[in-house]
């Protein structure tokens, strides 16, 4: 596999499209962001929602443009997979518009690419293909089909992300401007959120969490992009920062563990010995003016990192009853070795009744709860088969990056198998967008120049090989 590096200029009949690309990349890029920082600033005017409601009408108008400009589609994209969680807990929440309009028009997306989709053969793609097909197949047994069949679009909706990402895949500047742009809006939406939060509806911080989470995983896959651009990288850097402050207030300790090991990711990435001076200085200003603008929420956070933590407690109130629902998933496995069904878990885990050593700490006998996790929904749902497949996935982002033998891609290889492994302990897959938008951005990386071929392949219709055999001549 080539190097991990920006495009460079060759003077070739590329050389124009390289002209046009970057241009337009900065071009839409400071755009977004000053619609973005404009929209957040008018939002103590009109109110966060009201804020939270253009952004998300615009994200959606470039998603749709996006389709015949794949720069404006990838910034459109990203924005949504930011909004995402707040989305469906303050505007999303019924009528026309319901939390899965946007997995609605990425399935239309699906369909537009398909033929794209189906060429791609690399080890992620074959492998969650195949966990996708085995929850569809395991919706038959499952007792809350409804249920099961959110979760099923949630997974399969990856592959629009995915269209989105290729189609700029080899485009460097692209790839910064991600992350500046997501960083912006999670930072500037963060800030007003927590400002105006005691005129808010009540917002699980969990979820919550979720917003300022993806902004850093936007960060994360843009940072090897500003390689050579001290004043850049630092700036992502600080973003990143504020970020992981708002990650800390939400008091969500899942959540806070996933902003440790992005933090941990952009140090060890970070150029340069200076920089990381610069930028621990930084951060200790930072960390010192929000901590003492939002006491109360610090104090909350600490507490609860506290409780986690303290020997003495019992390990249902340390983890808030979450405890309670392993042992009750466990013991539905036991019964259920190959999945109760996609879905299932919340009518099985009602269906339990008494088992020894579930305290029923704040879920309760006999009512219809999530699993709050991901690795026990799949162990339960999908079973022995379900849960290797999953595992398999996770893995093979480490797999791919080690045999890449580029260090840059080994060190976002084992970035997305620490974030999916920690993730899925508090998490579920429906609630999971920000990290199946982490999972394809660095699919893609992993494969820039071939998905690249493959799409201009299928938009040909010609066979992949033609493609590839013309990439190598004109890299030779």
């Amino acid at each position: 596999m080539k190097a991990f590096m920006l495009p460079k200029p060759q003077i070739s009949s590329g050389e124009t499209a390289q002209k046009t690309i970057l241009p337009r990349a900065t071009y839409w890029g400071r755009w977004f962001t000053t619609v973005m920082l404009l929209t957040w600033a008018a939002s103590f005017v009109i109110g966060f929602q009201s804020a939270l409601i253009v952004l998300t009408i615009i994200g959606f108008i470039a998603v749709v443009v996006g389709l015949r400009q794949p720069i404006i589609g990838l910034f459109g994209m990203s924005i949504l997979c930011t909004l995402d969680p707040i989305t469906k807990l303050l505007l999303l929440t019924g009528g026309l518009l319901r939390w899965n309009t946007y997995n609605y028009w990425l399935l239309i997306v699906m369909i537009l690419y398909a033929p794209f989709l189906l060429r791609l053969n690399d080890l992620q793609t074959r492998l969650i293909q195949l966990f996708f097909l085995l929850m569809s197949l395991e919706l038959v047994i499952s007792p809350d089909r409804a249920v099961g069949a959110d979760d099923v679009l949630g997974v399969v909706t990856l592959f629009g992300l995915l269209v989105y990402f290729a189609r700029v895949g080899e485009d460097g500047n692209s790839w910064y401007w991600l992350g500046l742009i997501n960083g912006i809006l999670g930072a500037a939406g963060g800030l007003s959120y927590y400002l105006q939060r005691n005129h808010l509806p009540f917002v699980n911080p969990n979820n919550w969490a979720m917003f300022p989470q993806t902004a850093l995983f936007a960060i994360c896959m843009s940072l090897p992009f500003s390689t050579g651009r001290r004043r850049s990288q630092l700036l992502l850097m600080l973003l990143a920062v504020v970020n992981f402050a708002w990650v800390f207030l939400s008091g969500s300790r899942g959540n806070l563990l996933l902003a440790v090991i992005c933090l941990i990711f952009l140090v060890i990435t970070m150029q340069g010995f200076s920089g990381r001076v610069i930028f621990l200085i930084v951060t200790l200003l930072l960390g010192y003016i929000i901590s003492t603008q939002f006491t109360d929420l610090q104090e909350r956070t600490l507490q609860r990192v506290e409780l986690l933590l303290n020997p003495g407690a019992s390990l249902s109130h340390a983890t808030s009853g979450r405890s309670d629902l392993l042992l009750g998933g466990w013991y539905i496995f036991l019964e259920h070795p190959f999945g109760v069904g996609t879905g299932g878990f919340g009518p099985i885990w009602a269906s339990l009744g008494f088992r020894e050593g579930i305290t029923a700490f704040s879920y309760g006998y006999g009512i219809n709860r999530p699993a709050h996790a991901g690795w026990l929904k799949i162990l339960t749902e999908n079973g022995i088969p379900g849960f290797l497949l999953f595992a398999m996935y996770v893995l093979s982002f480490v797999l791919v990056g080690w045999r890449s033998s580029d260090r840059k891609l080994l060190a976002l290889g084992l970035l997305v198998t620490a974030i999916l492994s920690s993730a899925l302990i508090s998490l579920e897959l429906q609630w999971a967008r920000g990290l199946w938008f982490l999972a394809a951005g660095v699919t893609v990386l992993f494969h820039r120049e071939r998905m690249a071929a493959q799409i201009r392949a299928a938009a040909r219709r010609e066979p992949i090989t033609n493609i590839i055999r013309h990439e190598n001549l004109r890299h030779d």
